[in-house]
Order: structure tokens, then sequence, then C-alpha cells
């Protein structure tokens, strides 16, 4: 009896370990994004994709994180939102940013923590300062020897909550209708010429993205699904509940493809399961190229 007692004592203690070692383990997750609408100037280009940092430290200052990134020399990085939680403080969030842009172009979308969050214009203020591009509903052009891709980025519908209310619509009518408002202004007269990635915090509205001139979404928001079972979207994601899918990897409909971030930090008590945190890499391939 006794040895059965020790034997679950330690079978619990291993798990425990393995749980909080998991959160803490970060791994790089590799796309390939090939068309014929991106220029040979940008074959090769990579881009880094982080997302749901939720203010988490990955060892000291996030240095493990930020040789990481360093290391693979992006062309740019995006930020897919929820970099800070809640009300917790962005300073950690602050630091991360702040050393992404003294070595890269970083451009950054909102997630529904930002827009609950009484520091987030402390946060935007310090990103704007430091040369990020934070896009509320818009685009930029990148240009690499004179060719031309878009970035386009939306607001998380969270921001525009209070004008909806009246409205009296159901939370998930008037979060798409919110951002179906937010995408037309993003898109609004974009040439369907040029390769056009969008950042947008939410996969849940991958069907509404498709409706737009876009060849690549990234997103996160979705946490892995939490615990990641075989043959599953992992079990629970926020906007999508149980059993959701659209929870990380890459999902691909009508020659436009959605990636979906695991994300960085954790916002639940419960601990991530075979869901490791992540860092997207992306590289672009011209067509002819392939």
């Amino acid at each position: 009896m006794k040895k059965t007692g020790w034997g679950i004592l330690g079978a619990v203690a291993a798990f425990t370990g393995y749980a909080y070692w998991s959160t803490k383990h970060l791994t790089v997750t590799n796309y390939e994004i090939v068309s014929d609408k991106i220029p040979a100037e940008w074959d090769g280009a990579t881009f880094i994709q982080l997302s749901d940092l939720h203010s988490a430290s990955f060892g000291l200052y996030n240095n493990p994180l930020l040789s990481i990134v360093n290391e693979l020399a992006p062309d740019a990085v995006f930020l897919t939102g929820d970099m800070i939680d809640g009300d917790e403080s962005p300073y950690v969030a602050m630091a991360v940013v702040r050393k992404l842009a003294k070595e890269f172009p970083v451009f950054y979308v909102t997630g529904n923590h930002e827009g609950r969050s009484a520091f987030y214009e402390d946060f935007k203020a310090d990103m704007e300062k430091h040369h990020v591009a934070v896009l509320e509903n818009e685009r930029y052009f990148l240009k690499k020897d004179g060719a031309a891709i878009m970035v386009a980025g939306v607001q998380d519908p969270r921001f525009v909550k209070e004008n909806w209310a009246e409205k009296e619509l159901p939370k998930e009518e008037w979060e798409e209708a919110a951002l179906k408002e937010a995408l037309d202004d993003a898109t609004a007269n974009l040439s369907s010429d040029y390769f056009t990635i969008l950042l947008a915090h939410r996969p849940e509205f991958w069907p509404l993205y498709q409706a737009y001139p876009i060849d690549l979404v990234l997103s996160g928001h979705a946490h892995g699904g939490q615990f990641r079972l075989p043959l599953t979207e992992g079990l629970f994601a926020p906007g999508q509940g149980f059993m959701p899918k659209w929870t990380a990897g890459i999902h691909r409909a009508g020659g436009k493809a959605l990636v979906v971030s695991r994300g960085l930090g954790n916002v639940t008590k419960l601990p991530r399961l075979f869901n490791d945190p992540e860092v997207i890499r992306i590289t672009l391939k011209a067509k002819g190229d392939a």
C-alpha cells in the first residue's frame, strides 16, 4: 500500500513538474507561404509572429525569448495582441517590445486584454515612442528593392464594445459587426494585386476574413486550446468554447491562409498541456521559385 501511495505521489510530482516546464519551454514553428503575388524581391523573406505574452516572463528579462528572435533575424516582427494581461503592469511587455524595436521593424495589433487594461494608452504611447507601428484598422506598405507587400491590422472588437451596447445584440453578433467595420476601414480601396498580410487577434472570425482581399491572416487568442490532445484542436478556446476549430497551426481556404499562434503566456490557472509556448517564423516564397 505504501509503495502504491509513493507511486501516485511520484506520478503527481512528475506531472506537476512537466506542466510547469511545458509553460516555459519555448518552441519555434516554421511555416512557408507560397504565392504568385509575392514579388521576387520578397522571396525568402522571414517574419516572426509573437502573440499572447500576457506579461509572462521566460527567463531573466525575457532574454531567452529575445535571443530566439534575434538569432532568427527576421525582416519584421508581428505582434498579434494580448501582450499585456488585463490590469497587470505593462512593464514586462514594454521591455520586450522596446528591445525588439531596437533590432527590427515591429507591427502591433491589440487583443481583448488591451481593450480592458487601464494601462493600454501608456503602453501604446511607449510603443509609438519606440517606432512600433500600431495598426488600428489601417495598413502599411513594406518595401524591399522597390517591390511592395502590404501589412494590415485591425483593432480588437473589445475596444468598440460601448458603441454597440445600445444595440442590444448578442455578444457574437456585435463583435462580428464591429470587426467587419474595422476590416472595411483597413482594406478600403485595397488592390488585390498586393500580397497582403492581416494581423487580427481573433481566429474565430476566419470565415469573415476570407471575404476580404487578404492572402495571409495571423491570429492568436486561442492559447492552443489549452489542453492539446491527439486529433483535436484542444479542449477550450476563448471565443470558440469547447472543442474549438482554430487554435493553432495553418488553415487554408480559397487560396488564403490563417496561421494561429498557440501564444506565449497563460491567462488561466489551468496549465498548458502538450501545448508549448510558441514563436512562429513565416517564410515567403514567390510561386515561381517554389
